[in-house]
């Protein structure tokens, strides 16, 4: 197993950390699992009554039928589930993560008795469905969005039906330069079974082995599997650095890049293995790191000049007892503090005055009298600054 050959090399390196990323839909692609869930679309495409396990079980061949009592319970569970409108199973619902574990578990027990295998294994799996995968729209997905749908809206003018609204040229970065099209539908369909009934879709868009992005992927995967090799391409930006970055589906990413970028952090690691320091060289960082690296803070004026104070403003209500009771054993100092609850903001001591926080608050006033002289190079203070945004 290809996953059980990447936890045993990072553990030959040391490692005994890694994220694997598994597509949702990868569990149709295991050989026999994709006969079996095949055959269950099949039986579940007729109307039946009764229990749904005894009556899918009855009908699976011998081979399926050994395989779906092998399958963990919560799994095989999950292949019964309510199919979607063409009669297929919904493999978002079904945990394929959690099925590799067991089964990468198993075998690296089985390696562990014969001796290829001394490491261990403690696997925490997460899913990200479709909340996972939302965030804003980058400046490409803005433009992209907009050209489509105005491109859609043109070919209705047209009459232009049984045609899907698609743009060309995409890898320029130049929207202008962009070509909007009309693809029509019937070219791009295939016949697959639906409930049970050969059906005209459009036909899955699968990974192009012979593309440039897998031929990429394939000459640097088996050291991936045990380098450090990542980037964080870091928060979306709609200015500046990285934010016209156009991702590797629209723009297909240079092999030679990557094969050297492999290669440093592999010279890199060979150098730095006694030391036990986790560490990215610049020149392994996304372009938006690189430029955070060189960006110089800058600080208000009121806190350069030392001529500020601090100013309770409102009281913290916190949003739940859940939460309230989470700070309270988590933060200890703060429980039973009276004036914890309270805001506290740093302000300009010259454009701000005492008297604009008169309130009827008495803990508030209290707060204040407290911070009423102002803080100045006279008076220690330490102030943290935490950067949220660019």
């Amino acid at each position: 197993m290809y996953l059980a050959y990447i936890i045993c090399k990072r553990n030959d390196h040391g490692k005994d950390y890694g994220v694997i990323l598994v597509p949702e839909g990868l569990i149709e692609f295991i050989p026999e699992v994709k006969v079996l869930i095949s055959e269950i679309n099949e039986i579940l495409a007729v109307e039946f009554t009764g229990d749904i396990l005894e009556y899918v079980t009855g009908k699976l061949t011998d081979a399926s039928r050994a395989l779906f009592n092998r399958l963990p319970k919560s799994v095989s569970s999950q292949l019964l589930l309510d199919r979607d409108p063409h009669g297929n199973v919904q493999v978002a619902k079904i945990d394929t993560e959690r099925l590799l574990i067991l089964t990468v578990m198993r075998e690296l027990e089985n390696r562990k008795k014969i001796g290829t295998y001394k490491g261990t294994f403690r696997p925490q799996s997460h899913y990200f469905g479709y909340e996972g995968r939302c965030a804003l729209p980058s400046n490409f997905d803005s433009s992209y969005c907009y050209a489509i749908g105005m491109n859609a809206a043109f070919l209705m003018l047209k009459k232009m039906t049984g045609y899907m609204a698609c743009i060309k040229n995409l890898g320029n970065s130049d929207p202008n330069k962009w070509i909007a099209a009309g693809c029509p539908l019937p070219s791009m369909m295939g016949l697959e079974r639906r409930a049970g009934k050969d059906k005209p879709v459009i036909t899955k868009s699968l990974v192009k082995l012979d593309g440039a992005m897998f031929k990429c992927f394939e000459a640097v995967r088996r050291k991936w599997a045990y380098l450090d090799c990542y980037q964080s391409p870091g928060p979306i930006q709609f200015a500046g650095p990285g934010s016209d970055q156009l991702n590797y589906m629209v723009r297909d990413p240079d092999v030679d890049t990557f094969i050297y970028a492999t290669e440093v952090q592999e010279k890199y690691e060979q150098r730095h293995k006694a030391n036990d320091v986790l560490f990215r060289q610049e020149s392994s960082l996304s372009v938006f790191s690189r430029a955070r690296i060189r960006a110089e803070v800058t600080m208000p004026n009121c806190l350069t000049k030392a001529n500020f104070r601090m100013c309770a403003s409102k009281k913290y209500s916190p949003y739940s007892q859940l939460v309230e009771s989470k700070i309270a054993e988590q933060f200890k100092n703060l429980d039973g503090n009276e004036l914890s609850s309270y805001f506290v903001e740093i302000q300009d001591r010259i454009l701000t005055e005492q008297g604009d926080y008169q309130s009827h608050d008495p803990l508030l006033e209290k707060l204040n009298a407290k911070f009423a002289v102002p803080l100045n190079r006279n008076h220690a203070s330490k102030i943290a600054v935490v950067v949220l945004g660019n």
